[in-house]
């Protein structure tokens, strides 16, 4: 039975009734009198603590406890809350030939947000250049940085340049603290499929522990028997597509738990161009159509972040992961989610959907899009003519 809270009026009403009922001649009913006092009071601190006990029967359950109890009561599983983790990479110096580098030099964004120390002394090269490894002062994805940013050189060094540029790997693996919403999410999936030592489920879980993916699949026997692949995006990255060190962190996350004899490759997925044109666009009175366009854009651009990854049995449940639904029972009359499928039917939902749309004619794509395996939509490229 649901716990059902009195309301104040309610409360107050059942205290005057017992004070009543237990003083002989009280008069509950006078306004200066000292019994309507108490009955306020007495339902007051009832109210209270009714409000008190709903929001601690709360606390008892995943889906609706708060922080820190649903680190608690996931820590009771062996299922912490991934933390904030620190980026790291190469910066390339440019100076005179022989120019130290001392370890510790600091180099920073233009802004000064976010500093980089050198974890290693170096010494520029012949080629008037040298690269040194670096790693970001404050944990989190704002201390990637992106092949090419310029940073500046903090205190400046005799010989060499006053800035420098991040290595082609970029600085990388730079991630926030898990969300309460991401963490009751992987803390329901732990509990609604606990592990079974190496199952596809299990493999999402040890990829995603790992603190990178945002979204991950696992295709099971994707190069045959005793195999197991794991594909990941980061969408938090304007290019959701993660680099070779993010693969790399991924890789050794899930080699730490999975069986010794299991055969598994965590990969980045391809991404396929997708061009996507609507005609005709016509929207409600006083909207302008650069607002109308943008709403439909962003309406596109989040229906193309929810297509799973192209798996090697179309319409198949071979995939597990995110956005892939699970199977039905035999003779339902509906399908399930193709992984590695954009329906028209789902783009033409998505535009219909947008603030103020009120007419138009999808000319591209023409019929379903599928992507192969392994492949997943880049950011489409939307013409509105």
């Amino acid at each position: 039975m649901p716990l059902s809270v009195p309301s104040f009026s309610d409360l107050r009403a059942q205290a005057l009734a017992n004070l009543a009922a237990r003083v002989p001649g009280a008069d509950t009913t006078l306004a200066r009198a000292t019994l309507p006092v108490v009955g306020n009071v007495v339902g007051a601190v009832a109210w209270a603590a009714y409000r008190a006990l709903g929001w601690v029967s709360k606390q008892f359950f995943v889906a609706s406890a708060e922080a820190p109890y649903l680190d608690r009561r996931l820590g009771e599983v062996g299922l912490p809350r991934i933390q904030a983790t620190t980026a790291a990479g190469n910066v390339v110096f440019s100076g005179a030939q022989g120019t130290p580098i001392p370890l510790a030099t600091l180099v920073a964004t233009a802004d000064g947000s976010q500093s980089y120390a050198t974890t290693a002394a170096a010494t520029v090269g012949s080629g008037g250049t040298i690269s040194v490894p670096v790693v970001a002062q404050a944990a989190g994805s704002a201390g990637n940085q992106v092949s090419g940013a310029v940073l500046n050189v903090v205190t400046a060094i005799a010989g060499v340049q006053a800035t420098a540029t991040v290595d082609t790997s970029g600085i990388v693996n730079g991630t926030d603290p898990e969300t309460d919403a991401a963490y009751r999410v992987r803390g329901l999936a732990r509990l609604g499929q606990p592990p079974q030592g190496g199952a596809a489920s299990d493999f999402l879980a040890w990829a995603k522990a790992s603190g990178v993916p945002t979204r991950a699949w696992v295709l099971p026997l994707n190069r045959g028997p005793g195999t197991v692949d794991v594909a990941f995006v980061i969408d938090s990255r304007a290019n959701n597509i993660p680099l070779s060190a993010d693969v790399t962190a991924v890789q050794d996350a899930v080699n730490a738990a999975k069986p010794a004899i299991a055969d598994c490759v965590v990969f980045a997925p391809a991404a396929d161009a997708l061009a996507i044109t609507v005609h005709g666009l016509v929207g409600t009175a006083g909207i302008t159509q650069s607002a109308l366009q943008a709403a439909v854009i962003a309406q596109l651009d989040a229906l193309v972040a929810t297509v799973p990854i192209g798996g090697p049995s179309s319409g198949s449940t071979a995939i597990v992961g995110d956005g892939v639904s699970a199977p039905l029972p035999p003779g339902a009359l509906f399908p399930v989610q193709t992984p590695g499928t954009l329906f028209l039917s789902q783009i033409e939902a998505a535009i219909d959907a947008a603030d103020g749309v009120v007419s138009f004619d999808l000319t591209a794509p023409s019929a379903d899009v599928v992507f192969a395996t392994g492949h997943i939509p880049a950011a489409p490229t939307i013409t509105f003519t």
